[in-house]
């Protein structure tokens, strides 16, 4: 095997996980978003138990939903499926042999990508959420400033600018993009038929 083809290999391997992590992250936002911004559906637990289970299950679904975005952003392992890892395989050999492969130019649009990317990887958005990810999910330390900290709406924010990064390179080197669009609104649609039923019976039980 070539080096070309050791490298399209990695890049597809890369996808093949970032694609279904992006799915998992979709999912986990649609269902902490509808309890966690609904006034509604948070009032009408107000005076119930099912108050403190309500807020279990929130910071749980955020915790995970931090923690499937975060592994899309990973650089320290070497077999991680990240876009790191992805890009450490393109450099201007892999380009050539590439773009003559497949008989396409994309030198222009990947430059544009990877400078997308680094805007993104040196944003505070990726920052506060290393260190939520670092510091007090994976390690509970003492010492921090607490202006490093993420607030709800970052990790939000982050993953609404990954699909595009993703789609970009899936169009890319496959050809194909994932309907990130359409899992949004299912998932918004499960999302709120299950949250609605919660609050239903937890009224219902007192």
């Amino acid at each position: 095997m070539t080096t070309y083809e050791k490298s399209l290999k990695k890049i597809n391997q890369c996808l093949f996980w970032l694609n279904p992590n992006a799915k998992h992250a979709i999912e986990l936002k649609e269902t902490f978003s509808y309890p966690a911004y609904n006034d509604e559906l948070r009032n009408s637990l107000k005076g119930t138990n099912a108050v403190l289970v309500y807020k279990v299950c929130l910071e749980s679904i955020y915790f995970e939903f931090i923690m499937t975005l975060m592994r899309m952003y990973d650089s320290y392992e070497k077999e991680t499926a990240c876009f790191k890892n992805l890009f450490n395989e393109i450099n201007e050999n892999f380009i050539e042999s590439y773009e003559k492969d497949k008989n396409i130019k994309i030198k222009g649009e990947l430059k544009s990508i990877v400078h997308y990317f680094n805007n993104l990887k040196g944003s505070h958005l990726v920052s506060r959420l290393t260190t939520v990810r670092n510091k007090l999910f994976a390690h509970t330390a003492t010492n921090f400033n607490s202006n490093q900290f993420a607030e709800y709406g970052h990790a939000e924010e982050l993953l609404e600018k990954t699909l595009p990064l993703l789609n970009r390179l899936n169009k890319l080197f496959s050809n194909r993009i994932e309907p990130f669009e359409s899992i949004i609104d299912h998932w918004k649609g499960f999302s709120s038929e299950f949250w609605k039923k919660f609050v239903n019976t937890a009224i219902k039980s007192g």
